[in-house]
């Protein structure tokens, strides 16, 4: 059961992924990736780098789970169903919040 929910869990992640490149700020070069705590963008990252990066650290920090927790079953599909349910969320606020921003600036 883990396993459909962390392969569902990434084809959620590229469809956000596929759907964000076309449609948040097309015509922008560089999208923001982090904000101060007054709402400015601190930097920003290449189009491709800024939506690809929460899907590829997913991947990473699946590897690792996989790795570190080879021995304890239990905690390693623990934390793959944390991950499945935590990682779309987040990338999907972060490309809210960059749609937002890049809106705002305009």
């Amino acid at each position: 059961m883990i396993f459909v929910a962390l392969t569902l869990s990434i084809a959620g992640m590229a469809g956000i992924a596929f759907w964000a490149y076309r449609n948040v700020a097309p015509g922008a070069d560089r999208l923001p990736m982090q904000w101060s705590t007054t709402g400015t963008v601190n930097w920003r990252a290449p189009r491709l780098i800024a939506i690809a990066a929460a899907p590829v650290l997913m991947l990473a920090l699946i590897g690792l789970i996989f790795v570190f927790s080879r021995d304890d079953h239990a905690e390693r599909d623990m934390a793959l169903l944390w991950i499945s349910f935590i990682a779309p969320a987040l990338q999907a606020m972060h490309m809210a919040l960059v749609a937002r921003t890049v809106e705002n600036e305009e």
